[in-house]
């Protein structure tokens, strides 16, 4: 059976559905609706819908076909006239559940269930950014864990050995999921050029007009303008289906605060390729992410912000500090327009993995999972998620990479170079200063002997003259 493509709006007493269905059999279909369910059947096309609120079971219900468009469209009443459904554009939250989910089993697929009697740790209104911590023990995992919120392990051997090829972490099932930021600092360590950000530091060819991009969710948050999906977005999100995840506080904590990693590589490369992505923004993205390079888990939103702040100074062509908080500003700009903003982000991520082989497979382990998992969650999570993202302050000493330092020394160059290039100019202008005077004693006193050497002239005329005056006397 075929999926088709639907859409859905509403005003205070309907529910108006629009099915695109081609090829369907106009004298067998069918449409039920039960409570907040409704069936769709009309072969080769089946479709089951679940709606945040309940519709009147009318069975005199009809509706109409465009055999111009392939189109059928139903109103249906709502039961509660002054109801608003909230998110009918995010399709796979609609859609109904699959009874299975293949790619990664260690993902439960079951309904979500409600794991505590305490109304904190129910609600899907907020989030404990500051739960006591405690260090779990390795020991008590057969194997490390990684994937979308940590819920993968087990799968090296099914891993594609070209999946390596997109990995900084070089041994996904032998490496403790604590010993990963390490590894990672320190070969980031290496990796920093002090050459390459002093020069991007003090020649920054081309990035005022880096800097000087206004991405497109920036006119959103100007005009306080709410973010759409598109018709092709919302067949995107169709397309990946629908799951349901059973994911306890802590893995919705790693998932978040990955989210805001993934993000920040994402805006990263569209700041820098001024919203054309290139052949090289699939790299970009993956490369910037040390979720998606070092399969990490972050802990705080301050050890998010510097790895993100480290890697954009270490790997990508651009280094350059103010360019990095330029980003980081972005990020904090997707974050403030919501999930739909998101879903645009990852959406575009998920197409350029999917045309740069093997990265198809990080879809498979992060990307899929969050486009999906985002429609489900309370926007107030987002919210709840922004915030934390604002109050959490970073500073150069943080990224540790001992940038002060080479800024003071850049600069001190800088001013040793500008010194040099004074006393230079100050020589040459002396040199000039000095050789003009030269000309000037040499002029004056060639006219001093050519006025001489006329003295001397006139007086020999003169003589000259007298004696011939006493020859004639």
């Amino acid at each position: 059976m075929l999926t088709p493509n639907f859409n859905l709006s509403q005003n205070e007493r309907e529910i108006c559905l629009v099915i695109r269905a081609p090829l369907a059999n106009i004298a067998k279909t069918e449409l039920v609706v039960d409570r907040n369910i409704i069936f769709f059947y009309s072969s080769p096309y089946y479709l089951r819908l679940h709606l945040p609120g309940e519709l009147v079971d009318d069975e005199n219900q009809t509706g109409k076909y465009d055999s111009d468009k392939g189109e059928f469209t139903f109103i249906l009443k709502k039961v509660d006239e002054n109801q608003y459904f909230e998110d009918l554009d995010l399709v796979g939250k609609l859609l109904a559940p699959t009874k299975k989910y293949q790619a990664k089993p260690d993902i439960q697929m079951c309904e979500e269930v409600v794991q505590s009697s305490d109304p904190e740790s129910c609600s899907d209104d907020s989030e404990d950014w500051y739960l006591e911590q405690e260090i779990v023990k390795e020991e008590n995992f057969d194997l490390p864990k990684y994937g979308f919120a940590n819920k993968t392990q087990g799968m090296g051997r099914e891993l594609r050995m070209e999946f390596y090829e997109v990995l900084d972490l070089k041994d996904v099932e032998k490496t403790p999921t604590n010993e990963r930021c390490l590894l990672r600092e320190a070969e980031e360590q290496m990796k920093f050029s002090e050459e390459h950000y002093m020069a991007d530091m003090m020649e920054p060819q081309g990035l005022g007009e880096l800097l000087d991009y206004d991405p497109p969710w920036e006119n959103n948050i100007l005009n306080k303008k709410e973010v759409m999906l598109t018709d092709e977005e919302r067949e995107y999100l169709k397309n990946l289906g629908n799951r349901h995840y059973l994911i306890d506080s802590k893995e919705r904590r790693i998932a978040l605060l990955s989210l805001v990693d993934i993000l920040f590589a994402y805006a990263y490369n569209h700041r820098t390729t001024l919203g054309e992505s290139t052949v090289e923004s699939a790299w970009t993205i993956n490369k910037l992410s040390s979720t998606l390079s070092w399969l990490q888990s972050f802990e705080c939103m301050k050890d998010v912000k510097i790895a993100c702040i480290r890697r954009s100074l270490i790997y990508p062509l651009h280094r350059n500090w103010i360019l990095s908080t330029a980003v980081m500003e972005d990020t904090l700009n997707i974050l403030k327009l919501g999930r739909r903003q998101i879903l645009k982000c990852l959406i575009e991520i998920h197409k350029l993995f999917n045309a740069s082989e093997p990265r198809y497979l990080l879809n498979q382990l992060f990307i899929t999972d969050y486009c999906i998992w985002l429609q489900k969650i309370s926007e107030k999570r987002i919210i709840h998620l922004t915030q934390y993202f604002k109050e959490a302050k970073i500073c150069k000493n943080d990224i540790r990479l001992d940038l002060e330092t080479l800024e003071a020394v850049a600069l001190m160059v800088e001013k040793e170079e500008l010194e040099r290039m004074t006393h230079q100019m100050t020589m040459k202008i002396d040199n000039i200063t000095v050789a003009s005077d030269d000309t000037e004693d040499s002029e004056l006193d060639s006219e001093t002997t050519t006025s001489s050497s006329s003295c001397s002239s006139c007086e020999e005329s003169s003589a000259e003259e007298e004696d011939e005056s006493n020859s004639d006397d």
